[in-house]
């Protein structure tokens, strides 16, 4: 009898010593250390006679390998492929499943099939299981299958892939290519009238690398908001001194100036003395606005329309005036809904968690005693990678702290990133 053939394929099948030259049914069986044996069973005279063959399969993996590091989705549509890795496999599957997730570990797709041969062949379009584009940035991949003999999946290769001309994650303005890369910036404006992303650097949780955009009126108010334009891009507030309300809309990895086109969103917005965005917590994938009134401490809703407008108000609360903070910080609980941070004047630290209602739990504490040395508390996004939303804090010094958001709705313990940004107006 031959020997077994190092590729894996049956070698020719031998006749055994004193058996039959007539076949007339087979048998293939393969243990768990892989060794496949295929025998034959004849007769001839009324005796049984064996014909048999014996090669080691090898156990089940990937032997190569075509897997693109970036799935491209401008101009895409729901029935493009926006990324079609390949992976060649020792030995045949029943069935593979492809697992796509976020940096929290949320499934972003599942994609699963029967392979061709010894072949994996998927293709995604780039959109989620709903349908939408998914996000920009890293995403984690995961391949399974399994064996034709065995009955559950063994983990064949994992690795990741960045997102491009997805949708818009929170605070992200930045990247490269004019190409949001997935990390949240902070937006600051100096005494000279420039409006800055400050861009979120994950390896380091810092920021890195600058927008600048000049010509601003020092007495403007501008908030990060989300993508309501439906460009894919992330778009800014901004409230002139005369009270009228802009949505700015620089597109992706451009700065924004007084040229830059915006939609006006009415008078009359000087009336709070706050306005902030949790992201979406009315559920419809549109980023929402919080304003309170300057005169009675009332909280409002403006949600975000198909429009690319605001709604008509809707009042949340009453009187929140005692409440020195009220910080838009977006999905700090991993539910996917925006939430709110609120500090009272003893310096306590509060979690309003988005129902994805349009409404708020009851609060929850997160700290005693905390931040009494901020002037400012801003809500950047993961501009850490690891998926979660973090703060950003500047003091009376002009030092800045970073708090990594948990994913559970509290935060860890600070760590410094900065120094001397005491002589920016604003950060937001």
């Amino acid at each position: 009898m031959e020997s077994a053939r190092a590729d894996g394929a049956w070698e020719t099948a031998a006749e055994l010593p004193g058996s039959a030259a007539d076949f007339v049914h087979g048998e293939v069986a393969a243990g768990t250390d892989g060794a496949a044996t295929a025998v034959w069973s004849g007769t001839q005279n009324d005796v049984t006679r064996l014909y048999g063959s014996r090669t080691e399969w090898p156990a089940l993996a990937v032997s190569g390998s075509t897997v693109p590091g970036t799935a491209a989705l401008r101009g895409t549509t729901a029935s493009s492929t926006a990324w079609a890795p390949t992976w060649q496999l020792t030995r045949p599957t029943s069935s593979w499943s492809l697992v796509l997730t976020d940096s929290a570990g949320r499934t972003v797709r599942t994609l699963t099939g029967t392979a061709d041969g010894l072949t994996v062949a998927p293709t995604w379009n780039g959109r989620t299981g709903s349908g939408v584009h998914a996000p920009n940035g890293p995403l984690k991949w995961k391949l399974s299958a399994t064996s034709t003999d065995a009955t559950s999946a063994t983990v064949l290769a994992s690795g990741t892939l960045t997102v491009t001309g997805g949708a818009a994650v929170s605070r992200d303005f930045g990247g490269t290519s004019a190409t949001p890369d997935g990390t949240g910036d902070l937006l600051t404006l100096n005494s000279s009238g420039g409006l800055t992303f400050q861009l979120g650097k994950r390896s380091s949780g810092t920021f890195s690398g600058k927008l600048s955009g000049s010509g601003w009126a020092t007495s403007i108010k501008a908030i990060p908001f989300g993508d309501l334009s439906g460009d894919r891009c992330n778009d800014v507030l901004v409230r002139l001194s005369s009270g009228s309300l802009r949505l700015y809309k620089p597109g992706c990895g451009k700065a924004v100036t007084p040229s830059t086109s915006y939609t006006s969103l009415g008078t009359g917005w000087g009336q709070y003395n706050l306005l902030t965005s949790p992201g979406d917590i009315s559920g419809d994938g549109r980023p929402d606005l919080i304003a309170r009134s300057s005169s009675t401490g009332a909280v409002y809703l403006y949600k975000g329309t198909s429009t690319g407008k605001l709604s008509s108000r809707v009042k949340l609360y009453s009187d929140w005036s005692g409440y020195k903070k009220i910080v838009g910080v977006g999905d700090i609980t991993g539910d996917g809904i925006g939430d709110l941070i609120a500090q009272n004047k003893a310096n306590d630290l509060y979690r309003y968690t988005g129902t994805g209602s349009g409404t708020f739990r009851a609060r929850a504490k997160v700290f005693s005693a905390w931040g009494s040395s901020y002037n400012t508390v801003v809500g950047v996004g993961d501009i850490t990678g690891d998926g979660k939303a973090d703060i950003v804090s500047r003091d009376t010094s002009g030092n800045v702290w970073r708090n990594n958001g948990t994913g559970t709705g509290s935060f860890s313990s600070r760590t410094k990133i900065a120094t001397g940004w005491g002589g920016y107006k604003s950060l937001s």
